[in-house]
């Protein structure tokens, strides 16, 4: 009898921890469920509509065919700083439960070197990232208590300027991830106290990003750029840690995921001292429709469904080159959530966003400094799980605080 539930609860943390894998972990920030354009406290500034109109070394991320016009040698770099509220509302109650406070940081650096026409670059950056964790006595506990996940890509690139109309770019992008996840594990039915249980799993991808400008009359740019899908096998452990006259236990877990595609569409214009842009984005959360879990014990084999569809975002933005020395911008997005109300739960709380930024720059030529805020009001979100406690209303909103330093040379 022992052995039996001993099994059945491997299976349920195992199955509720890869819940988190395929879920794409936890975060509130810009770039709908955890996708995180945040990558330069300029671009942010513009509400991410940068695609036609960056101009300094984070390119490499935005749209490398920008950095042939960026002459010689540039770096910069810079923090993300994440201040989110989340907050549970139960279907049955109105209980209001809260995660946890936290501050984030997600730091980006970008180089590049221009000679001629010919660009080369780098980014090390972390587009998937952040955590939640909620109190150890929350309704949800048996789901999640602890959910993290970290990304690193170093993504290297080379751009080629055809003509002072036309401008090509091409990167490669090296993909490691990391995840933790902690629930507690219900052991009511054979008289004990809660379990706990935590997974730590690792995996690795490569992807390939392209970008192309476009210089039209009239001061217009117009910009296309495509990062690809990047699949990722996540190999860990789940480990149940149970008190007695029960044993500790773990074993090996894997699954595959593939974090999407994006495409971005941008327009600018200049206006003297004024830059004006429009960006269309549209990912490709369809990749993460459903996802395979094996085991190494074959417990934890399951299928889980999640149907996220394709999102289209829109982002404006505009910048006024004040003097030389100083200038202002302001933007807003509007980012759509892949998340169905069927499969929304507390692993990512996600909700169609309503995002407003402003920024500034000082500085010279040679450096500068570029300082942001961002204010991501979520819309509130209904979960309509099938597990009745999970039942209920998501609430999110983050504070987002940036801030970055460019040298050229």
């Amino acid at each position: 009898m022992l052995f039996t539930y001993h099994k059945t609860g491997v299976k349920t943390i195992i199955g509720n921890i890869i819940v988190l894998l395929l879920l794409g972990m936890a975060g509130e920030v810009s770039g709908a469920a955890f996708l995180i354009y945040n990558q330069d406290a300029r671009a942010n500034g513009m509400g991410m509509a940068v695609v036609s109109s960056i101009n300094n070394p984070s390119a490499v991320f935005y749209n490398p065919a920008q950095l042939p016009y960026q002459k010689g040698f540039g770096g910069s770099a810079g923090d993300t700083i994440i201040v989110p509220t989340t907050y549970f509302k139960e279907y049955r109650g109105g209980r209001k439960t809260y995660a946890k406070a936290a501050i984030h940081h997600l730091p980006a650096v970008f180089l590049k070197y221009t000679k001629g026409d010919l660009s080369f670059g780098v980014g090390i950056f972390s587009p998937f990232g952040l955590s939640t964790e909620w109190p150890d006595n929350w309704t949800g506990r048996y789901v999640i208590t602890f959910a993290e996940i970290k990304t690193t890509f170093v993504n290297p690139v080379i751009a080629y300027r055809v003509s002072d109309y036309l401008s090509f770019g091409f990167g490669i992008s090296h993909v490691q991830s990391s995840v933790t996840m902690k629930n507690a594990v219900n052991l009511s039915a054979i008289g004990l106290s809660d379990g706990n249980a935590r997974l730590r799993g690792e995996g690795e991808g490569i992807g390939y990003n392209v970008g192309c400008t476009f210089t039209l009359p009239a001061k217009f740019t117009l910009s296309l750029t495509y990062r690809s899908a990047i699949p990722i096998r996540y190999d860990g452990k789940a480990t149940l840690h149970i008190p007695p006259p029960l044993a500790s236990s773990a074993t090996g877990v894997s699954t595959k995921i593939t974090l999407p595609s994006l495409a971005v569409f941008g327009v600018a214009k200049d206006i003297g001292p004024l830059t004006i842009e429009g960006d269309i984005l549209y990912t490709g959360w369809s990749s993460l429709r459903g996802y395979r879990v094996t085991s190494a014990n074959g417990t934890a084999d399951a299928y889980y469904g999640k149907n996220w569809r394709n999102t289209p975002s829109i982002a404006f933005g505009l910048n006024y080159q004040w003097t030389k020395h100083f200038g202002i911008r302001g933007g807003y997005m509007y980012d759509r959530t892949p998340v169905p109300a069927q499969t929304l739960g507390p692993e990512l709380p996600d909700a169609t966003r309503n995002i407003f930024t402003i920024g500034a720059t000082l500085g010279s030529d040679r450096l500068k400094v570029d300082i942001g805020y961002q204010a991501t009001f979520f819309e509130r979100a209904e979960s309509t799980r099938s597990i009745v406690p999970l039942r209920g209303t998501y609430g999110n909103f983050a504070h987002l605080i940036f801030v970055s330093v460019t040298y050229n040379r």
